[in-house]
């Protein structure tokens, strides 16, 4: 997994892996000058019973051949709605290709690839904790509305700045963090937005998203691929498990996970965003208790250490090691 950069999420893996009694070695893959020929040193020095890519976009089929070679049971954990040219002969090699949207297990396998299983990642809690907010990181932080993350020309990433543009034309207190819009000449229109302006100057991760969450009211979700059923980004299981309250766009299933109007809050389209915007502002009690069951859920179902226990029960079942 890479853990070359403070959110690097190889790093929430490995302490899950450590809290659910495993030995664990990382491996930096994006890093690597040599990532087949480093992998296979590892595995033969480390010896492990389980090898588990993130993605592994640069490894070679072969190599995780030569691993499962080794002894190793190879599993291929590919969170992303999508099925890039590389993924397809890397699965066909590992013992176990695992999905974020049990709406994806039916695609991997009309591609070939009939190992698959869904595997829903969630949250490491420890690494979203913080000691305290100070008045400076209030006052930097404090708003209505918080959306953390990407917002761009891309379809699926522009529907967040038309939200945001919305809810300030509206009249609320909104700010967005991650990667700033892209200058570009043609896009002269977004840079001046409302939705631009409202960005907080960063990246939020780890410590920093907690506090980013805990200023605001409301922490605003636009699933990117909302019609995928099955799944989850993992930013809902980060948000919930912090005790903010989570209003999302609708994605297919999200009932089988969260309880709408219980454990979050739900919306179809911008107008019925605007109308519970409105609405949970003016009812804290009920918001706060909202929030409060839905924190309750994720860190009773949706932490990764259960999904590393889920990952090893499948393991067993296929005939692979007993972790």
């Amino acid at each position: 997994m890479p853990a070359d950069k403070p959110w690097s999420w190889a790093l929430h893996h490995e302490v899950a892996l450590r809290d659910v009694g495993q030995q664990v070695l990382l491996f930096d893959f994006r890093s690597s000058p040599n990532p087949d020929g480093e992998v296979l040193a590892a595995a033969d020095a480390f010896r492990p019973e389980i090898h588990i890519a993130w993605k592994g976009e640069v490894f070679k089929p072969e190599t995780f051949r030569n691993i499962s070679a080794q002894g190793v049971y190879n599993v291929l954990w590919h969170p992303d709605e999508t099925v890039p040219d590389w993924l397809v002969p890397l699965a066909k090699a590992s013992d176990l290709l695992c999905t974020q949207y049990w709406g994806m297990v039916d695609i991997y396998r009309r591609a070939g690839i009939e190992h698959t299983e869904w595997l829903l990642e969630g949250v490491t809690p420890a690494f979203f904790q913080y000691e305290e907010i100070t008045p400076e990181e209030r006052k930097k932080y404090a708003c209505e509305v918080v959306l953390i993350g990407t917002i761009d020309r891309i379809p699926e990433y522009r529907k967040r700045m038309y939200a945001l543009n919305r809810l300030i034309r509206e009249g609320f207190a909104v700010r967005w963090w991650g990667r700033n819009v892209s200058f570009r000449r043609n896009s002269l229109t977004d840079w001046l937005s409302p939705a631009r302006r409202a960005w907080g100057g960063e990246q939020v991760w780890n410590a920093t998203f907690g506090k980013a969450c805990a200023c605001a009211r409301i922490v605003l979700s636009l699933p990117r691929c909302p019609d995928i059923p099955g799944g989850l980004s993992n930013g809902a299981f980060w948000t919930t498990s912090l005790g903010a309250f989570y209003l999302s766009l609708y994605k297919e299933s999200i009932e089988e996970f969260f309880v709408p109007g219980k454990e979050i809050g739900l919306f179809r389209d911008e107008d019925e965003m605007v109308e519970k915007v409105r609405y949970y502002l003016a009812h804290d009690r009920e918001r706060r208790a909202i929030a409060d069951a839905g924190r309750l859920r994720t860190l009773s179902s949706y932490t990764n250490q259960h999904a590393y226990q889920r990952l090893f029960r499948m393991i067993a079942e296929r005939g692979g090691p007993r972790a």
